[in-house]
């Protein structure tokens, strides 16, 4: 068994009209070891070996895995903290359990540059996804604002394309 639970813990950011809070999530156990592990099974996108933390992308969230602790950026409330907590917290038992069968990975997945993602759009600049250009599009892409399925005019086969472009970078 990897870890017994957690102690959750609520912020309200510092901005006063946030209507969202933030959530800590203190572990029984120390996660450490797994985190090269989780790495490769969840797809980070941001690996740091000292002190050693992962941050994954999850739709419109950011969540940061310590040796002690699981940092949600945004929750609308305890019930969604809890769904995502406990979905970590099943991949991390799973990843433990079957550690010896996983590549450790110890890199960062490289974010796919804009001028990539603009390749495999149609650059037509038809208004039809709310912006302006599709230069524009493929920067709010690279941010995470926007996903493969907000361009109206790709094709599946430039859908596929973009979808493996943007790998771990791609909406959740």
């Amino acid at each position: 068994m990897l870890s017994k639970g957690y102690r959750k813990e609520f912020v309200r950011p510092p901005n006063p009209f946030a209507e969202h809070l933030r959530c800590f999530a203190h572990l029984e156990g120390d996660i450490g070891e797994l985190l090269p592990y989780l790495n490769t099974v969840l797809k980070g996108h941001l690996y740091f070996r000292d002190p050693p933390s992962l941050t994954i992308k999850l739709p419109g969230k950011l969540v940061t895995l310590t040796p002690r602790t699981i940092s949600i950026n945004i929750v609308k409330d305890e019930s969604e903290a809890d769904e995502i907590l406990e979905e970590l917290m099943e991949a991390a038992q799973d990843t433990y359990e079957r550690r010896d069968e996983i590549e450790p990975s110890f890199e960062v997945a490289a974010k796919p540059r804009v001028l990539d993602i603009l390749r495999l759009l149609p650059k037509t600049n038809c208004l039809e996804c709310g912006l302006a250009t599709c230069m524009v599009f493929a920067v709010k892409v690279s941010e995470g604002a926007k996903g493969v399925g907000d361009c109206p005019c790709l094709d599946e086969e430039a859908k596929r394309a973009l979808a493996e472009l943007l790998g771990p970078y791609g909406p959740g």
